[in-house]
């Protein structure tokens, strides 16, 4: 819980300097943009130890594969990336280029989901 507020406070006192600079200097303001986005990910990264070992616990008392929830891990992660990204460029007025960041997040996601896309249609043919 300590975490989320943390990360709270870094993020509007990150984003109140940012304005602040941004009149005088953008430039600098679009790069402590980008280094608070990274201190914050960098302290959400402290809980990713924890969901890996549930999701581990799972796998093993429930026999799923690693086949089946990599690829959705993988999804989130790009999501989470490209989202941060495209974000980081319209704050620094490039509009297309966040545009495109988040085509190829869509992309990069639906390429990470290929083996269980692949896993499904199987189990739909022996169905059939």
């Amino acid at each position: 819980m300590e975490l989320i507020f943390k990360a709270v406070i870094v993020g509007v006192t990150g984003a109140v300097l940012t304005v602040l600079i941004k009149k005088t200097n953008p430039e600098i303001a679009t790069v402590l943009a980008f280094a608070v986005c990274s201190l914050i990910a960098g302290l959400g990264m402290r809980m990713l130890s924890s969901v890996m070992e549930l999701i581990s616990l799972a796998q093993a008392s429930t026999q799923i594969s690693s086949a089946y929830t990599a690829p959705v891990i993988k999804c989130v992660g790009v999501g989470i990336c490209a989202k941060l990204g495209a974000d980081l460029c319209k704050d620094a007025g490039q509009t297309a280029v966040a545009s495109t960041v988040e085509l190829c997040g869509a992309g990069c996601a639906l390429y990470v989901s290929l083996p269980l896309i692949k896993t499904l249609l199987q189990l739909l043919g022996e169905l059939t």
